[in-house]
């Protein structure tokens, strides 16, 4: 029970920090769920419950959507899901946890930093596709890209929706690559059961904190999270 409540606790959580930011579900649900079931199902389960979450989000705010940038991030990023796919089916546990370490780490100090990934077209279009095969293989994608549009000059608003297409269509391809590959285990299917609930309540809190809450003093809060989730995980890769 003790873990069941602490899944839901963690779907809600990232859901709540996807709707209100555009990014960072599974930065903060892949470590915990990683170190309350293993990482392979971490990875399946936050790739799945996003994609609801950056659908609503195309939804909602489908008018805000910078087209240009929204079709170079399809193609590209769509482009590095299988490798990505294939990386989760051919690396050991161990590998993937430190890996999901390492870009939880990178992601809270791009994040953190507010560091710009400078480039144009060329960067924004490897960043997508290295992005891409970082979802599927860690469940992580959204520092990197949202290092990459640091100096594009856009709106908050337009920069979630913009976002939220391409992480759609990655979730979208993902869940394909982990049903072909055998991913979509009865272990994912129980925590999914709990996930949807948890989705609800984070979508909905999350639309009240983007309208209210002050922007810097979530984003803190969010990146301490961050820290604290990355530290557990590295701790557990160097006691494993």
């Amino acid at each position: 029970m003790l873990v069941i409540s602490c899944v839901f606790v963690v779907l809600a959580l990232g859901s709540l920090v996807r709707t209100t930011t555009g990014f960072g579900f599974s930065l903060v649900a892949v470590p915990p769920l990683a170190l309350l079931a293993d990482p392979v199902t971490a990875v399946v389960v936050a790739g799945l419950m996003s994609a609801p979450v950056s659908v609503w989000i195309t939804a909602r705010d489908r008018h805000h959507v910078d087209r240009r940038l929204a079709a170079l991030f399809l193609g590209f990023g769509l482009a590095g899901v299988p490798f990505g796919v294939w990386l989760l089916a051919v690396l050991p546990e161990r590998a993937l946890m430190v890996a999901i370490a390492v870009m939880v780490l990178v992601g809270t100090f791009l994040a953190w930093r507010r560091t710009p990934i400078p480039g144009g077209a060329p960067t924004l279009a490897g960043v997508s596709a290295l992005s891409g095969a970082s979802f599927a293989s860690t469940g992580i994608d959204g520092p990197l890209m949202v290092a990459a549009l640091q100096g594009s000059g856009l709106e908050p608003r337009v920069q979630r929706a913009t976002l939220s297409v391409m992480f759609s269509a990655t979730s979208a391809a993902s869940l394909a690559g982990f049903w072909i590959s055998g991913r979509l285990t009865p272990e994912v299917g129980s925590l999914l059961l709990v996930g949807v609930p948890a989705m609800l309540v984070g979508m909905a809190v999350g639309e009240r904190v983007f309208r209210r809450l002050d922007a810097e003093l979530f984003r803190r809060a969010v990146l301490w999270l961050l820290l604290i989730s990355s530290v557990s995980v590295v701790t557990r890769v160097v006691t494993s």
